[in-house]
């Protein structure tokens, strides 16, 4: 006698297709997290480059606190895109700006709800890169976009004021 196997699974095979998936879907996850650490590192590096370098934003504000101007182009931050330039000169301010008003290229903290500050505080702490800036005046924050930002950066009255050029 023939026996008609179709439609009819043994538990051992359906336990099987069972380890499969989840294998399949834990090697996803694994290559996501990957992937993003990877690219993350890589945009924090750019950050700590457009700030800290030679030629750098924090250099920059530097040079027209001593008095210099600032090009009629403004400065370019390059990236990293995506990324903001923020100020922070009130009470709660990233650990790597000692208690004084600092800028910072990092990413932005997506919902602006409960506890918001803090969490972006957080993240450019950990993830951004940071410059003291005396006399900094408050702005809004500032979007890299694909082709960078130009910044105009000045002096007035002791005050360093950044904003999109």
């Amino acid at each position: 006698k023939i026996k008609n196997k179709k439609g009819d699974l043994l538990p051992s095979e359906t336990l099987k297709i069972v380890i499969a998936v989840i294998c399949i879907i834990f090697l996803v996850y694994l290559l996501v997290s990957l992937y993003y650490s990877l690219t993350d590192e890589q945009k924090r590096r750019q950050a700590e480059e457009s700030m800290k370098s030679e030629h750098g934003l924090a250099r920059e504000i530097e040079r027209i606190n001593m008095g210099g101007t600032s090009p009629e182009q403004g400065k370019l931050i390059p990236n990293p895109s995506g990324w903001y330039v923020l100020s922070f000169t009130e009470d709660k301010k990233p650990n790597s700006c000692l208690g004084k008003s600092c800028v910072c290229i990092c990413e932005n903290v997506v919902l602006n709800v409960f506890n918001w500050q803090e969490r972006q505080i957080n993240r450019c702490d950990n993830k951004g890169s940071c410059a003291i800036v005396q006399n900094l005046m408050k702005f809004e924050k500032i979007k890299i976009g694909n082709k960078g930002v130009h910044l105009s950066i000045r002096k007035i009255n002791d005050w360093v004021e950044i904003t999109k050029k």
